[in-house]
């Protein structure tokens, strides 16, 4: 049975494409995955194939629906379905041929759908809330999102939530929220400990005990990063407490 995640956010620079990287290469030694780069700066799609060309993309599955040849192989267990610039384009292409904005979402969906009953999981790096229709499918597709909360606004939390019921009253019932993942802080920063602090306070039951430190480990993250021991190492409570929560949720504790 396929595990999807979706890393989110509303927040731009908090680091959502760093932890989708991470994830999709520590679940990989273990386990088949598959990543999907829905966002337009295609960030994913760099660090994980490098220099490599590429000549489809999700683009390619989006509007022509050709899923299986649009799939990279980056070693046996890690696969990745490029990203493409001009991705935020592709839902004109359905409203073109008269869809509805929940059929719109909907048919991509049954098209990305058809790519990922041969993993354990899916990465899904996702896009901005202003791609709402990608946005909407990003999460119509996981069976949990994360979203990645750098120090801003409160509010920008209330919005996510606020998709997140939206995909679950329209398009996935099951989706669950995965938790708050905070990123980007810096012990010292006095403006960092408060933002941390009010999230905690508001948000108690959706925050990871694990904080996703400003560090400049992973300022300049690539491939050959990821693998490094110092990035691991310094990852592995993120990534231990991932797999502890999506064990509990299966067991039943639910988050969120």
């Amino acid at each position: 049975m396929t595990i999807t995640i979706s890393i989110s956010s509303t927040i731009g620079g908090s680091g959502k494409t760093t932890i989708a990287c991470m994830f999709a290469e520590l679940l990989s030694a273990n386990y088949k995955v598959l990543a999907l780069d829905l966002c337009g700066q295609c960030n994913l799609t760099e660090v994980l194939l490098q220099d490599n060309t590429v000549t489809e993309t999700i683009c390619d599955v989006l509007v022509i629906g050709d899923v299986t040849s649009c799939i990279v192989a980056i070693d046996e267990n890690l696969h990745i379905i490029p990203g493409d610039q001009w991705i935020g384009a592709t839902p004109s292409n359905f409203y073109i041929q008269g869809y509805k904005t929940p059929e719109v979402v909907i048919s991509m969906k049954e098209l990305l759908n058809q790519a990922m009953t041969d993993y354990d999981f899916v990465v899904v790096d996702s896009p901005s809330t202003s791609a709402q229709e990608l946005f909407d499918l990003s999460l119509s597709i996981s069976d949990f999102a994360i979203m990645t909360y750098s120090p801003h606004k409160l509010n920008l939390i209330n919005q996510w939530l606020k998709r997140i019921k939206h995909v679950q009253n329209n398009f996935n019932p099951n989706l669950r929220v995965g938790g708050i993942l905070r990123t980007r802080f810096d012990k010292i920063e006095a403006l960092h400990k408060y933002r941390n602090q009010e999230v905690l306070r508001h948000f108690p039951e959706l925050c990871w005990n694990n904080v996703f430190l400003n560090a400049p480990l992973f300022a300049n993250l690539d491939i050959y990063g990821i693998g490094k021991k110092g990035a691991v190492s310094a990852f592995k409570p993120i990534y231990d407490e991932l797999i502890l929560r999506l064990l509990n949720s299966k067991n039943g504790v639910k988050y969120g």
